[in-house]
């Protein structure tokens, strides 16, 4: 039975009801700080902790319950009478239920982003020591940790005449657990914050947002967790709820388009771009970018870094479409993307940072590498011909750079100043990716006069930017270092294109 309780919270959320309810069962609570005198103003009868110890808080707070006469009462194992016998002879007193949760570090220090000076006046020390000490006991009392658990307590206390069954306080002991962890995970978090490289320990601390009906297929299953803290950077307007693939295919499309300043449009499917274009108003990137391929981007994904109006909202509910990505949606559109309920609607707001490494699980461990980006290698570009490009076709080529990164390798692309015209994504062959982007373009009614190539690696062999000359490429953009690539430049030479090399390798799997 539970005789004595000890509460000492931060998140006073529920603690009241809770209070009232353990003082109606006729027992004891005892309390410190803020929560003493949050229950004593609700009514609430509290014995203060320092008049069992003997001394009250010390140095600004920071020492209240560390006393052997409350960790004693804590970790006193019922079935062991030494322990009773020890706890007699300090004056201890048996503690059935211990009620605790913590200094919020990570809304206070880590989203705040203190100083350290101030950051460590977050780090909980008693609370965590109590409530382990609670759970290590679990056999002999109950440790409540989250507030979300109060009512479910107060349903199994009065279900079962005042007791709480070991099952059930295991599954309190569990979440103490998961929540010390999560705690002390983001505490090294913030103190190896600006090392420098990969540091040698990796803490995810993740929360599950919500249950995925699956994952790439429906005989996976498959969950969105959230980083502590940390709420979702996006919000859906409407729509079904997002998928697995939904989550997969928005990372791509979010970070296409925030590459560039220009109004832009992404199209995505299956993590490949299958349209991209440019526009003085994003409904002309729009239409830019479903001429990229008229017939996959059905059922695609869709993003813009513009606000979307309504004229183009009413282009976006034609087809078939996954989800629409944006910064901003105006009244007027989100009217019109009403008449399409299960379209997803997603608009990320200004604080959207992109995720900046990646983690891989494989055989045995993880990989982790930095995400892909920009390296700025298009500011020190390597021409290797001749001939020399245009302001116009160096815009080409920077468009078609940007855009080959988010292929899959071999990864290759076709692009003008303002639009993908093609794309070849994940052949084992370097060449099959060319001729395939060069049959999509055609597929599309498009064509290849002037255009540019970008490749996310090394051309092994001439043949590749012989059979993009003979449809009307101009420029290649490339990493370079192959052994064969003063063959590939004389080539180049011979059929009158400009090729300039990058340094800088993509590949993407």
């Amino acid at each position: 039975m539970i005789k004595r309780a000890l509460i000492s919270v931060w998140d006073k959320e529920g603690v009241v009801e809770l209070g009232k309810f353990l003082q109606n069962n006729n027992i004891e609570i005892l309390s410190t700080g803020g929560t003493q005198t949050v229950l004593e103003n609700a009514g609430v009868k509290v014995t203060s902790v320092a008049d069992i110890t003997g001394t009250g808080a010390v140095m600004d707070g920071r020492v209240k319950t560390l006393d052997p006469k409350i960790f004693g009462g804590i970790l006193a194992d019922r079935n062991n009478p030494s322990h009773l016998t020890d706890l007699d002879s300090i004056d201890g007193l048996e503690i059935d239920l211990v009620v605790v949760n913590f200094y919020p570090f990570v809304n206070e220090a880590v989203n705040k982003k203190l100083a350290f000076a101030k950051a460590i006046e977050f780090i909980d020390i008693g609370g965590p020591s109590m409530i382990r000490a609670a759970a290590k006991n679990y056999h002999s009392i109950v440790p409540l940790c989250n507030p979300n658990f109060y009512a479910d307590f107060i349903t199994q206390f009065t279900a079962n005449e005042g007791e709480i069954s070991l099952d059930v306080r295991q599954k309190y002991a569990c979440e103490v657990f998961s929540m010390t962890s999560r705690y002390e995970a983001a505490i090294y978090n913030y103190f190896t914050r600006e090392s420098e490289g990969f540091k040698n320990t990796i803490n995810l601390s993740l929360e599950k947002a919500e249950d995925l009906r699956y994952g790439e297929n429906p005989h996976q299953d498959a969950a969105f967790y959230l980083p502590d803290g940390k709420e979702l950077p996006w919000t859906q307007l409407q729509g079904k709820a997002l998928s697995y693939n939904n989550y997969a295919d928005m990372e791509s499309a979010i970070s296409m388009v925030l590459e560039f300043d220009e109004a832009s449009c992404a199209i995505i499917k299956h993590a490949n771009p299958c349209g991209f274009g440019i526009g003085e108003s994003i409904n002309e990137a729009f239409h830019r970018a479903v001429s990229t391929d008229p017939v996959s981007y059905f059922g695609g994904i869709v993003a813009f870094n513009k606000v979307v109006d309504a004229d183009t909202a009413s282009d976006l509910v034609k087809p078939f479409l996954e989800c629409i990505i944006a910064p901003e949606v105006t009244p007027e559109a989100l009217e019109v993307f009403k008449k399409k309920k299960n379209l997803r609607v997603v608009t990320i707001g200004e604080n959207y940072k992109l995720s900046q490494d990646s983690i891989k699980s494989v055989a045995g461990g993880y990989l982790v590498q930095q995400k892909d980006s920009d390296q700025g290698e298009l500011n020190g570009l390597d021409v290797v011909t001749e001939l020399k490009p245009s302001s116009g076709q160096i815009m080409a080529m920077k468009l078609g750079w940007t855009l080959v990164r988010y292929v899959k390798s071999n990864g290759i692309v076709y692009s003008n100043e303002t639009q993908l015209l093609g794309v070849g994504a994940g052949q084992m062959s370097r060449v099959d990716s060319v001729k395939i982007g060069i049959r999509k373009v055609n597929e599309a009614g498009l064509n290849l006069d002037g255009s540019i190539l970008a490749s996310d690696a090394f051309f092994p062999f001439s043949d590749s930017i012989e059979i993009a000359a003979e449809e009307g490429v101009k420029v290649i953009i490339q990493p370079g270092g192959s052994i064969k690539d003063q063959d590939v430049i004389n080539k180049a030479n011979e059929l009158g294109l400009v090729m300039a090399f990058t340094k800088t390798r993509h590949f993407y799997h």
